[in-house]
């Protein structure tokens, strides 16, 4: 009856999780398509070139929410509410800490990054900086939001960040202020999200305050779990760095080797593999506090993973065969002509991005129990492939050809080592 009733939650909120990032998604990808449409390639180029460092860079903030969801939703179990509020206070300073250095840095080496990645606007790089500035920040209270189960509220924040982002987008560059309105939309979306979660966040944390100071006060002891939680960053920090890396480094590389118009024609491309390396999210953010939980209590759970490889290998698969045998009828959605020159990068992609979406779930598998071998094939696959891509890019096929083979070996070894310890106790 337990299993029934997880099997029943995990169907709901997953269905509830896939709305909202659905939604999410869709506002990106309407963000996206404005964009291509009514900013030159060059300048769509820069945009997606920026938003694919923003994503490398705000790493820490994926790592932060990563964890946060794994011990709170640990400490839920165990009843330890003031380590639950204790947590979330001490990675709020951290992370804006961190945000704010960035900010800093980013600012004041606006002249590096803009010649590097042959950027004329200096402020352009700043406006991308003030927004990873909250983009640091926004994981603490989404990753408590997730790790307390709240997935409508999660869902909710979800919605908002992503209609931000595109309503403000299109009035910021119909107004007349181009590629700097495009990510100043993206700053200003982040800032009033983060404001709004951490108000949602609050409402569910009052109730557990007095047990929390009760709890704190019998113990008399400090937040010694913050050690652990900090041992818990390195893993995580790893598998997200290098994944980020490995599905984002070529179209830095691109825009560095290549002439800007080709560097556009492959950001256009990437959009159709985007889509499909985001499909198996709505269910990985449930499975993780789900797993995590059952962690904390002695449990595993491999049957779900099962579950989750099977519904997400369908969409994904359905996802890549559009992909493959209609790249030009989805250029044209996506961008509003047909690039030639976007029709074989598009197979391309959805081929990779079908690799390393399955991956992405043996990941998080891996992260919510004690397994940390998967770790050194992630972290030598992404030097290799970065390294194969400064070596061999005569050609934006190639390039796409190191990562995905690189995506597909990657592949067979997370499934190798997540199932074959299970298959070695199942013959002993």
């Amino acid at each position: 009856m337990k299993f029934l009733k997880f099997k029943d939650e995990f169907i709901k909120y997953t269905g509830l999780m896939f709305i909202g990032i659905s939604l999410f998604n869709l506002f990106n990808l309407f963000y996206h398509l404005f964009m291509v449409r009514y900013l030159p390639p060059i300048e769509y180029g820069h945009l997606n070139t920026l938003l694919a460092l923003f994503m490398l860079i705000s790493v820490p903030a994926g790592t932060v929410q990563t964890t946060i969801t794994k011990f709170i939703s640990s400490f839920q179990v165990q009843n330890k509410y003031d380590r639950t509020r204790g947590l979330l206070r001490h990675l709020l300073l951290l992370m804006f800490i961190i945000g704010f250095s960035f900010f800093l840095l980013i600012s004041l080496g606006s002249r590096l990054i803009s010649s590097f990645l042959q950027i004329s606007s200096y402020g352009l790089v700043i406006l991308f900086g003030l927004g990873l500035l909250f983009a640091m920040v926004i994981p603490v209270p989404w990753g408590g939001l997730q790790g307390l189960q709240k997935f409508g509220s999660l869902t909710f924040n979800l919605i908002i960040n992503g209609a931000l982002k595109f309503f403000l987008g299109v009035l910021f560059v119909v107004s007349g202020f181009g590629v700097s309105g495009a990510m100043g939309a993206i700053a200003l979306s982040y800032f009033i999200t983060t404001l709004f979660s951490l108000l949602m966040l609050e409402i569910y944390l009052p109730k557990e305050e007095s047990m929390a100071r009760q709890e704190q006060n019998a113990n008399g002891s400090g937040p010694s779990y913050i050690s652990e939680v900090y041992l818990y960053f390195f893993p995580v920090g790893v598998t997200l760095l290098c994944f980020m890396v490995l599905t984002n480094i070529d179209l830095i590389l691109v825009k560095h080797f290549f002439t800007p118009i080709d560097a556009g024609y492959y950001s256009i491309a990437q959009m159709v593999g985007k889509i499909i390396l985001f499909l198996p999210l709505p269910i990985i953010m449930v499975m993780f506090p789900k797993l995590s939980s059952l962690e904390a209590q002695g449990k595993r759970t491999l049957s779900t993973l099962g579950q989750n490889l099977r519904i997400a290998g369908l969409f994904c698969i359905i996802a890549a065969m559009l992909g493959l045998l209609f790249p030009s009828f989805i250029i044209r959605i996506l961008s509003g002509k047909v690039y030639s020159e976007c029709i074989p990068l598009v197979r391309f992609f959805s081929v990779n991005m079908t690799f390393f979406s399955l991956t992405l779930i043996l990941l998080y598998y891996q992260l919510s129990t004690h397994e940390r071998w998967f770790l050194y094939p992630l972290f030598f696959s992404t030097l290799i492939q970065t390294g194969l891509i400064v070596l061999f890019h005569k050609t934006l096929t190639q390039v796409l050809l190191v990562v995905g083979i690189t995506a597909l070996c990657l592949l067979g070894g997370n499934f190798y080592f997540v199932y074959r310890p299970h298959e070695r106790r199942a013959t002993s």
